[in-house]
C-alpha cells in the first residue's frame, strides 16, 4: 500500500486522534456557548433562542468539517422541478458548493440507512441557510450521552422513548411550540401560554392563535423524521417483515415498513404552518443491495478509517400538505381521530414507501437515481464541505476569546502582584 494512502495506518492513527480531539473540544466550546446563553440571556427569549439556535449552526459546521476531513464525499441531488415548490432550486457554485433554496417551514421524511443520515439532512438545510432551524426526531437514549446529550437538549430536538403513551404528550407539546414559533406566537417570541380550553387534555400546552404582525418574532423549522424508526439491519428487517405480515401488507426489499402514527400527529399539528413535506430517498454509493449501511459505513470506519461513502445520493420531491390525507377535524389528540382517517393516511404513507422501494431498486441497478429515459429528472453534483474552511473557527470564537481575556487578566494581576511585593 502506498505510504500516502488515506488508509495507511499512520494516517489512520493521526486522523482518528485529530477527529476525536476536535470533536471533544468543539462540543466543550459549544457547551460553553450554551451555558453563557442560559446564564446571560434566558430572561430575554428574543435573544436567548437565537443564541441557542446559533449553536446549532456551530455544531453543523463542526460535524461537517470533521466528516469531510475524515471521509470526503460528493453530494448528488436528483429532482424534478415540477415535483417541488416553484421557488425551490438546487445549483452548484464555482467552488463546488451546493446552493439550494428550500422552503423555510418544512417536514422531511426519509428512509434510514446509516447512523449519520441526519448529518446529511442537516447539511441540506445548511445549503439553504436554514441550519439554525433544524429539529430532528431521535431516540431518547441519545439525550443521556455525555456532553453531546445536554447540547442536543438545548437544541430542542424531539426525543422519543418509542412508547406511544409516554411519547404522545411530550411530542404534542413540542410540536405545538414549534407551530406557535412559526406563527410568532410561541416561546421564542416571549409569548406566554394560555389556559387549556380542553379539559380532556390538561397536560397539553396551549398557545395563542393567529400570526404575529412582527416578522422578527417568527421562527422557521426544518423538521426531520425517519418514519421507519431505526436503520435497516438483519434484525430490523425481520421485525419489519413480521410487522408487515401482521398488518397484511407486503414487505419491502430495501426498506423497513414505516410507522405512521407519529408522522400523522406531526403533520396534523403543523398543517397550518408547514410549506411543504419533502420526501427524500437516500442511496449511498458503494453499498450493495445485499449489504447493510450500518455495517459497511460504521462510525469507526467513517471517522477513523476514512472509509465513508464516496457519494451521498438524494432523490427529493415535495408534497403540499393539502394533498396529504389528514382528516378535517381539529382534534389535538389523534387517538380521538376516526380510525378510517388514520387508515387512509397509513395507505398514503405505504404507497410513498412502495415508490421509494422501487427507487432504491433503480439505484442499486444503475448506481444513481438519474434516469436516461426521464429528461425532466435533474441531478446536481457538489462537494460535501463547508463554504469556507474558516467556518470551523466559529464554535471556538467566544470560548477562545474568554480564555485569552482571562489569561491576559491573570497575567496582568500576576505582574501587578509581583511589582507590589517588591
Amino acid at each position: 500500500m502506498p505510504l500516502l494512502s488515506r488508509h495507511c495506518w499512520p494516517l489512520v492513527v493521526v486522523r482518528a486522534f485529530f477527529c476525536l480531539a476536535l470533536f471533544i473540544f468543539g462540543i466543550l466550546a459549544l457547551r460553553v456557548d450554551q451555558i453563557l446563553a442560559v446564564t446571560l440571556l434566558s430572561r430575554v427569549p428574543r435573544w436567548y433562542y437565537p443564541a441557542i439556535d446559533m449553536t446549532k449552526v456551530y455544531f453543523l459546521q463542526l460535524i461537517t468539517f470533521i466528516t469531510s476531513f475524515a471521509s470526503p464525499c460528493k453530494i448528488k441531488v436528483s429532482f424534478r422541478a415540477q415535483d417541488l415548490p416553484e421557488l425551490n432550486t438546487f445549483r452548484v457554485d464555482v467552488d463546488g458548493n451546493l446552493i439550494s433554496s428550500l422552503s423555510p417551514n418544512a417536514v422531511y421524511i426519509s428512509n434510514h440507512q446509516i447512523y449519520t443520515d441526519w448529518i446529511f439532512f442537516w447539511f441540506l438545510s445548511y445549503t439553504s441557510n436554514l441550519a439554525s432551524s433544524i429539529y430532528i426526531v431521535i431516540k431518547e437514549s441519545l439525550s443521556r450521552v455525555p456532553l453531546l446529550g445536554p447540547g442536543m437538549l438545548k437544541f430542542r430536538f424531539l426525543f422519543l422513548l418509542r412508547k406511544w403513551e409516554n411519547d404522545k404528550v411530550k411530542l404534542t407539546n413540542r410540536l405545538l411550540a414549534i407551530d406557535a414559533d412559526a406563527r410568532g406566537m410561541g416561546p421564542a417570541a416571549g409569548v406566554s401560554l394560555v389556559a387549556s380550553a380542553q379539559s380532556s387534555t390538561p397536560l397539553i400546552m396551549q398557545w395563542p392563535k393567529g400570526v404575529s404582525r412582527n416578522a422578527q418574532n417568527i421562527s422557521n423549522y426544518q423538521l426531520v423524521i425517519f418514519p421507519e424508526g431505526t436503520v435497516l439491519s438483519p434484525h430490523t428487517r425481520v421485525r419489519s417483515q413480521e410487522y408487515a405480515a401482521k398488518l397484511g401488507r407486503a414487505h419491502f426489499e430495501h426498506l423497513l415498513l414505516p410507522r405512521a402514527r407519529g408522522l400523522f400527529l406531526m403533520l396534523r399539528l403543523l398543517r397550518n404552518t408547514v410549506d411543504v413535506v419533502y420526501d427524500v430517498t437516500y442511496g449511498y454509493s458503494g453499498l450493495k443491495p445485499d449489504e447493510y449501511g450500518e455495517q459497511v459505513f460504521t462510525l469507526k470506519r467513517l471517522y477513523f478509517g476514512g472509509r465513508g461513502p464516496p457519494a451521498v445520493n438524494y432523490h427529493i420531491r415535495g408534497f403540499s400538505i393539502k394533498d396529504i390525507p389528514l382528516g378535517d377535524d381539529d382534534s389535538v389528540d389523534i387517538d380521538d381521530v376516526e380510525p378510517a382517517v388514520l387508515k387512509e393516511f397509513e395507505d398514503w404513507l405505504y404507497n410513498i414507501w412502495s415508490e421509494k422501494d422501487k427507487l432504491m431498486q433503480h439505484f442499486y441497478d444503475t448506481g444513481s437515481f438519474a434516469s436516461k429515459d426521464d429528461h425532466s429528472l435533474q441531478t446536481v453534483v457538489a462537494d460535501f464541505k463547508l463554504r469556507s474552511k474558516f467556518e470551523i473557527l466559529a464554535p471556538f470564537t467566544i470560548p477562545g476569546t474568554l480564555f485569552l481575556l482571562t489569561y491576559w487578566i491573570c497575567k496582568k494581576l500576576g505582574a501587578y502582584g509581583l511589582s507590589g511585593s517588591t
